[in-house]
């Protein structure tokens, strides 16, 4: 898992695995652990083999450590994430002459709206070995697929604002955090890749909204900053520090706004309920053009008597997913409209949020697809 929405994705359902089955013993081998101390206070990126919450913590690349732990207690189930492949010293193991046991893999895959995730869900794939037996299983939308993680700490943030203001007090931005919630401001968070972001400035300026900006740290942090710089800093921006998932989670079910980006970020604005913008990963050939327009599919039911809402709020995605042959002028005019009409588009957005959470949590069908 080398990015936060890969490791983000594994760490939560970690967490809801443990909260539903106690006694569960996970190993977690993880390819890039300065990723996960960010989000998982109190883990040490320097360490091959940790205990953490329970949980058994592995450096992938430390071969020999890894291979002596799985040695000693080889596994029956192993969760492969986002086709992530296996580490050599594992495969190794699996595929060998000497191997005697059955084990079962599931490819848990990325997120997709796109149809095809219903027919996918729960498809066998074949291996190596009659002995190695594996199986995908679809994040999604719909009731057909596994559907998305919904934990108990994000879900008592979503339905109890104080609690997921509470999360926040141990931050130093937590002041401004309370204030700006507790106003007539409009929060928006940002989280997304690095991109001109003069457009989104200059709309939320001309909007003349009382605007409270959340910027989360990372590489876009500085590129907002100077573009917000430029138009004479029109509205307020707290800059957030680095937060445990528990605590971003409890952020984003307190704002407006949530513009986002990848995976893990994504499925919590969508179960939020609130108006949120999708940076989707960039792939070849614009490909991820088409991840955004099935997510709107799947939106556009909610939004059936307030289609001119609908159609700014498609233009706005894909102009502000574009990575060629992008327009700066429409995706300011854009994003001016969708902020105009926020007050309008809140029930189309929450629909959308309960008709997620409707579809069930997706380690719950984990759960019961493998006893």
């Amino acid at each position: 898992m080398d990015n936060y929405g890969d490791i983000g994705f594994v760490y939560r359902l970690s967490r809801n695995l443990s909260e539903l089955v106690p006694q569960i013993k996970l190993r977690l081998v993880v390819s890039n652990l300065e990723s996960f101390s960010a989000m998982a206070p109190g883990l040490d990126p320097s360490k091959e083999i940790q205990q953490y919450r329970g949980w058994t913590v592995m450096d992938w690349n430390a071969s020999d450590a890894c291979r002596a732990e799985f040695t000693k207690n080889p596994p029956t189930l192993i969760l492969e994430c986002f086709q992530c492949s296996r580490p050599q010293w594992l495969e190794d193991m699996l595929f060998s002459p000497d191997w005697n046991r059955e084990v079962q893999i599931i490819n848990i895959e990325y997120l997709t709206a796109e149809s095809w995730a219903d027919d996918f869900h729960l498809l066998k794939s074949g291996t190596r070995s009659i002995l190695v037996k594996k199986v995908n299983f679809m994040p999604g939308f719909t009731k057909k697929t596994g559907g998305l993680v919904i934990d108990s700490d994000f879900a008592t943030s979503l339905n109890n604002p104080d609690a997921a203001l509470l999360r926040l007090k141990a931050y130093p931005e937590y002041k401004e955090i309370k204030e700006a919630i507790f106003s007539e401001m409009t929060c928006i968070s940002l989280f997304t890749y690095q991109r001109d972001f003069s457009p989104l400035v200059r709309a939320m300026k001309k909007s003349s909204l009382p605007i409270c900006l959340f910027l989360a740290p990372g590489l876009s942090r500085k590129v907002f900053l100077d573009a917000w710089e430029k138009e004479g800093k029109p509205f307020k921006v707290v800059e957030l520090s680095y937060m445990a998932q528990e605590d971003w989670d409890a952020l984003l079910t307190l704002t407006d706004v949530n513009i986002i980006r990848g995976e893990d970020s994504f499925a919590r604005a969508c179960l939020c309920g609130k108006p949120f913008l999708w940076n989707a990963y960039v792939q070849d050939d614009e490909f991820q053009l088409e991840k955004v327009r099935a997510l709107l599919e799947r939106i556009k039911a909610h939004f059936s008597t307030k289609p001119d809402l609908f159609e700014n709020y498609g233009k706005l995605m894909i102009e502000f997913n574009k990575t060629r042959e992008s327009d700066d002028n429409a995706l300011e005019s854009f994003m001016l409209s969708f902020l105009l009409s926020l007050k309008n588009s809140a029930k189309p957005f929450a629909d959308f949020g309960r008709e997620v959470i409707s579809n069930g949590n997706l380690t719950e069908k984990l759960l019961d697809f493998i006893q």
